[in-house]
């Protein structure tokens, strides 16, 4: 009798970054395990990207599924609307990521191997993601409650697999079940935290997850580095700080212990007090500060939809 091989649909959420985007394509078209449907997700891109697919065939071959939304709804909205999607083809998995990351040949052939390694069912399963020059990027946080009693690491380490407790939107597996019971993103966190909250909502309500040190990516992002508002330079962007911190804010108070509720909360006004004396547009960053603090403490977010958001 033949085994059932599992379907696999791919999202890939892009905005302005074409040539970027069309890396990604072909790294995904050719894995080594192909999938079934990728699901392209344009944040409604002004760059020319739906004209460049074209261009490039990509719009002609029955594997893609392209959209582009009417505005830009952030991250946390694209994989929101391509999960949604992906839900409605009834795959087995699905496989999300950025337009900068970059999947080697056989990531999804380790991650599905992870996965037939591992006793029970998971949430989902990440890769190990590396950067442009080799670095380390996007490490998951590896689970740490161990007061009472060992965690076994060991336990699938000669596979190269841990579990992990909570990962990033940048090669990741998801198990259908996990999705039907759990939810999609929520869209209001826009950019940043989205990938938190969300990876850790699928363990908290679906099972654990584990990273898959065999399966492996490369993330094309501009610098390795933390996000620090303290250090930005670019004036753009220091608005997007906003949902940095009211994210954090929001997925710490859901999901950690007290101790690190205020770590987290101890880190904003750390921040507040180092932009005061450091750097440039000390003025717009105080404000993007008090914005998130404020925004969070009155719940100006929706907190009933945010309870409510594994309805959707």
């Amino acid at each position: 009798m033949s085994i059932k091989k599992p379907r696999v649909h791919a999202v890939v959420v892009t905005y302005n970054r074409k040539k970027l985007l069309e890396e990604c394509v072909n790294a995904v078209l050719k894995q080594s395990y192909p999938v079934d449907k990728l699901i392209i997700i344009d944040n409604n891109s002004t760059d020319g990207t739906e004209a460049f697919l074209k261009e490039k065939k990509f719009l002609d071959l029955p594997v893609i599924d392209y959209h582009k939304l009417e505005q830009n709804i952030g991250g946390a909205g694209g994989f929101s609307e391509g999960i949604k999607k992906a839900r409605e083809y009834q795959p087995d998995w699905v496989w999300i990521m950025d337009d900068d990351t970059i999947p080697a040949t056989d990531c999804l052939q380790e991650l599905l191997s992870a996965d037939a390694a591992i006793k029970g069912d998971v949430s989902f399963l990440a890769s190990s993601v590396r950067g442009i020059h080799n670095e380390a990027m996007n490490v998951p946080k590896i689970k740490r409650e161990q007061f009472n009693a060992y965690i076994d690491w060991y336990e699938y380490l000669d596979k190269g697999i841990v579990q992990i407790a909570k990962a990033t939107f940048v090669s990741l597996l998801i198990n259908i079940e996990a999705i039907k019971r759990c939810g999609l993103p929520w869209k209001p966190f826009f950019i940043w935290g989205d990938d938190s909250e969300y990876t850790q909502r699928l363990i908290r309500d679906y099972g654990p997850a584990y990273m898959a040190g065999k399966s492996v990516t490369i993330h094309k992002r501009f610098s390795s580095e933390a996000l620090s508002l303290v250090k930005e330079t670019n004036r753009e962007r220091i608005p997007l700080y906003f949902y940095y911190y009211r994210n954090n804010l929001i997925g710490f108070w859901e999901y950690e212990t007290i101790g690190y509720r205020f770590l987290c909360m101890g880190k904003l006004f750390y921040d507040f007090f180092c932009v005061l004396f450091q750097g440039k547009y000390k003025v717009k960053k105080i404000g993007v500060i008090i914005r998130a603090f404020f925004s969070f403490v009155f719940g100006t977010y929706d907190r009933n939809a945010f309870r409510k958001r594994a309805e959707i």
